[in-house]
Order: structure tokens, then sequence, then C-alpha cells
């Protein structure tokens, strides 16, 4: 009965059953609730993932109606002006307060500017990219722990921002859960489904952003940018400047597929995809100079901006998908004449199964690497990027850092959310050892 469930709310949209192959569409600013699958089918359903999440990026970047937030603005295309569906979300400052307060219950309203690292209002569908100590915002994300920042050829840091929808948002605050002391404890024996779930339909949003500064104007055309309020982690000051969206990811929970779809997009101009490529990169000099190995900067203390910026590439050992790369030809060609045509799917990760691709996967079934797409990554049959050059640079190598593999190791405690369990108060984010270089090494 759970499968015909699924199979009926899947196919809703469609007006019938799951056609056999995706119909590419931009029209629609509404999130699709679950990819779609014909049934039966046992192929690899790339085809299926990758438009749905095309579908989910096109809902997300869809301009928000007036004052309402997380909802379309539906008498308008995805091309026209103002704030964004997922920029209208609840962020992290919202919800986690520095000192455990509850925060507002009312998704609708706006947080006070207090919670904020910059004591700044930020208003309708404002961006605003500070942290108290400078560098929760800058580190890239770890398995629970900070890693080293990434620096653009401008020499400004990419700085990330993470975002819930309404579904999520309410759920949290209903449960305390921006409280640690009201997370549940995972009981031992381990049960074989995690300790709590959220709904379906829950979604989180990762956002890349970059200071645009000495971009050129036919450049800045080819980002969506827009004002969001930084807090400088030299001086301490906050100022309102021009930022460009260069990575996002879009999660969601879906009624068939509990261990969430995880969907990674960039700006098509973020690295090259083979080292000594011509052409003008955010995070790649144009040279014929390699990548480094690791990460060669400090997250503590902190190089002041403009940082010193390295070269990154897209490894040829996990280039993104061919047939992720048709799907993405396909919806640039029919996002032409909006920015959306220059940015693309890097990868998208769901549980794998056996046999029938249409039927659900059960709550029982782990995120691990082997259950997962792209499975084990370089070698396999399967061949696919799975790390975003703006959000998991140096993690290439690593598919076991893949995101499904990664937020896997927060699965039980926290339904695969890692911002839950680093932020809920008091929050347990600190930078790895890595990344932490000693007074006596500064240069």
């Amino acid at each position: 009965m759970a499968g015909m469930a699924w199979c009926l709310a899947a196919t809703a949209a469609w007006g019938g059953t799951c056609p056999t192959r995706p119909v590419r569409s931009v029209t629609s600013a509404q999130m699709p609730a679950d990819v779609c699958i014909p049934d039966p089918f046992v192929d690899l359903t790339i085809d299926f993932f990758d438009d749905y999440s095309w579908r989910a990026f096109v809902a997300m970047v869809w301009p928000a109606a007036k004052g309402q937030r997380g909802v379309a603005d539906t008498g308008k295309s995805v091309g026209a002006a103002g704030p964004r569906v997922f920029e209208t979300y609840k962020s992290l400052w919202e919800i986690f307060h520095d000192d455990g307060s509850a925060p507002n219950p009312d998704f609708n309203a706006s947080e006070a500017a207090a919670h904020n690292a910059c004591r700044a209002d930020a208003g309708f569908g404002g961006v605003v990219l500070a942290s108290k100590n400078g560098i929760d915002d800058i580190g890239q994300a770890g398995i629970g722990e900070l890693l080293g920042p990434l620096v653009a050829q401008n020499g400004r840091y990419v700085r990330y921002q993470t975002l819930y929808n309404r579904v999520e948002f309410e759920q949290i605050v209903q449960n305390k859960f921006y409280l640690r002391s009201s997370l549940p404890v995972v009981p031992s024996p381990r049960p074989n489904v995690p300790v709590f779930q959220f709904a379906n339909g829950s979604i989180a949003i990762k956002a890349a952003w970059l200071d645009v500064a000495g971009f050129s104007r036919s450049r800045r055309k080819r980002f969506y940018t827009r004002n969001a309020i930084v807090k400088d982690p030299g001086s301490g000051k906050c100022a309102s400047i021009t930022v460009g969206l260069v990575g996002l990811h879009i999660v969601q929970k879906t009624p068939s597929r509990p261990q969430w779809i995880w969907s990674s997009f960039e700006q098509v101009d973020t690295a090259p995809n083979f080292q000594g490529a011509v052409g003008t990169f955010t995070l790649n000099d144009g040279t014929p100079g390699p990548m480094p190995a690791e990460n060669p900067l400090a997250l503590t203390p902190l190089a002041r901006q403009p940082a010193t910026p390295f070269s990154v590439i897209r490894s040829a050992q996990a280039p993104i998908h061919f047939d992720t790369a048709v799907t993405n030809r396909g919806y640039q060609e029919l996002l032409a004449n909006t920015v959306w045509q220059y940015y693309k799917l890097v990868v998208t990760q769901w549980p794998l199964q056996e046999g029938n691709q249409a039927l659900p996967v059960p709550a029982t079934q782990s995120g691990e690497i082997f259950h997962t797409f792209p499975g084990t990554g370089p070698g396999t049959s399967a061949k696919s990027a799975f790390a975003n050059l703006a959000m998991e640079t140096f993690d290439q190598g690593r598919p076991e850092l893949g995101c499904m593999s990664c937020h896997n190791q927060a699965r039980m405690g926290a339904d695969f959310m890692w911002s839950v369990l680093d932020h809920a108060y008091p929050a347990n984010l600190a930078p790895a050892a890595s990344v932490v270089r000693e007074p006596s090494a500064r240069r």
C-alpha cells in the first residue's frame, strides 16, 4: 500500500503514468514532490533524477511572491527580477540563536536583527553572510567540523549559507531541535531507522556566494547577483556588497527516497575540466599550473582579503557524467536569455537499490557509499562527479565524502542533517586540526 500511495503521489503532477523519457520544462514554479520513474524500470535512472534536479533548481530560483516566504510568484517567469524562493527560506541565524532562545515560530516573519552577526535588518529575502567568530560562514563543511577556506581568483573568500523551507523549519521549532538538549539520543542497540525523521517535503538549501569585486560587467552578467550584508572577517565591519551565486545544493526528503535526494549545481565558469585550459574562471588562473593536493590555506588565523588564491580544476577521474551533461545542455537552452543558462548540474545523488527502480526505497536502507549513486566513484560503470567545486573542493578523489555518504554519518541522530547536529545550542562546530596554524607557523 505504501508503494501504491507513493506512485499515485509521484505521478499526480503528470496527470497519469510517469513518461518513459523525461520531458524538460522550465515553465513551472512548483517544486517536484518526488522523482517520477516509469514502472517498471530496471536500468540506470540518472536521466530521471537529473530531470528532477533541474525542475527543483527552477523552482528554487523562481522569483518569490512579495512578502510570502517560500512561495513562488506564478505571475512571473523564472527569469524575472526579485528575491528567489530559496532566498526567502529561514537561514541558520534565524533558527539557531547564539543564546539558545527560541526562534520566532512564524515562518513568514523576519527574525530580529539582533540574532545575526551584523545586527542587520535583512528584510524580505535579504541575505546576511556573517558569523560571530568570522569563520563559520567561510570554512568549508567537513564531517562535523570546519575545513579550510576557498579563495577565488579575485582574492575574496567564498561564503556559505544554509536555509530551510517551512516544512523543515516548523518541525525544528515544534520539537525544539534548536537546543542540543532536545535532540533525541540514539539508543543502544542502534535502531535500523533514524531516531527521528523529518517530514516528506522538507527542503534544505546550501548556497555558495562570492564578492564579485573586480569582475567585468560582462562576467557579472553570467552570475545571479544581488546585494548581501557581509562581515569582513579581519576588521569585523559589516557592509552591503554585490555577491554572485557560485554554487547551490538542493536537498529534499521525498516519499520514495527517505534518504533525501541531493542535487548540486555550479556556475559554469567555476573551473576548467582539465589542467591548463584557456579561459576566465572564478577558481582557476587559466595557466598550466596544477591544483594543490590539499588546501594550502589555514582557516585560523584567516588571511586578510584579498587573499592568495590557488587554482582549482575538475578531476579527470570524476568528470560530470555524460548523461548529466546532455541534460544540462537541454535545460540551458530552455533557460536561454536568463542568467540561469550559466548554471549546470554537477551531480544528483540518490539511494540505489536492486531491481525495479520505480519502487520506493525503505527508510531502513542507509546512505552509505555502496547504496548511493555514483557508488564508489572513479573506476565504476557509473563514473560521475560527486563533489561541488565551490563547496567540496578537495573531495573529488574521496567518494566516501560525497553528499549522501558524508551526511549518512548524521543519519541516525538527525536524519542526515549535519546542520542541526552542528548548530543546535550550544553549537558544536570547530575548525579541523589540519586548518589551524600555530603562531610559530604563520607566514
